[in-house]
Order: structure tokens, then sequence, then C-alpha cells
């Protein structure tokens, strides 16, 4: 299963990430952070990892560029595990919540791996009439 996988966590043009992600962690574009938000909310610090943040899912930090790259089944069931626990955590949701809200997240992820291994990804994301809007462009 193709699946991003982080390559760099942050970049000229970016910005700094805060708290940054490392070099091959697993990611997802992490768009639950900022749906319940208002846009006018976001605080200048934040404006980088909104606009470009994939969320690496061991440091739970952002990052400029993930790779496809191919994980094992095991290792993708662990990642379901691990931001399942992250969300009861952070959000208080129930365990059954979180874990069909992760398995969606996991699930998008992998969707946007439908490239050649090693295809460089960068992400944008805003705010718009039609609500919040993630867009992936290839880099490399």
């Amino acid at each position: 299963m193709r699946f991003p996988r982080i390559v760099q966590p942050g970049m000229k043009g970016f910005g700094a990430f805060v708290p940054a992600a490392r070099p091959g962690e697993w990611a997802v574009t992490g768009a639950f952070r900022f749906h319940h938000r208002d846009p006018a909310t976001i605080q200048p610090r934040e404006l980088n990892t909104f606009r470009h943040g994939w969320f690496g899912l061991e440091t739970f930090g952002g990052a400029a560029l993930v790779e496809v790259a191919e994980i094992a089944e095991p290792a993708h069931e662990e990642l379901g595990r691990r931001l399942a626990a992250y969300l009861m955590t952070e959000y208080g949701i129930n365990a059954g919540a979180a874990i069909e809200a992760a398995l969606e997240e996991l699930t998008f992820a992998s969707s946007l791996c439908m490239h050649p291994l090693k295809t460089v990804l960068a992400l944008n994301r805003e705010f718009n009439e039609q609500g919040l809007i993630e867009t992936t462009r290839i880099v490399a």
C-alpha cells in the first residue's frame, strides 16, 4: 500500500513548522486540526502549518513535503491506532468515533499516493466559501 512519508520538515518558502515532524515519519494531511476553526482565529504562528503542513504521525508535528512510499499493512494498522489515540486525547472523542475518523484520514492520505514511488508532494490548504479546501501538487 502507498502512503505519504515525510521527506523534509521545512523548506525555504514554506517557513517553520511548530512543532516540526521528522524525515521518514508517516504523515496525513491533518485537516481535522482546522475543520472546526474559524479562519479568523488562526494565529500567525499557525499560518504556515495551516497553509502547507502535513501532519506527522510520530511527532504530531508539521512538514512541508512528503514522498509516496510503500507501507506494510502492520505499520499502517499501527498508524490507525496511534492516530485514534491522538484524536481521543486531543479532541476528547470516544474510541469508536476516533477509530472511524483515523481510518478515514488514513484512507484519504493513501488516496493521494496514486503516483510512482518517491514522487514528492506539497500541500496547500485554504478556507473559501465552500469551507476548508486542500489540494496537493507534485513537486518532484
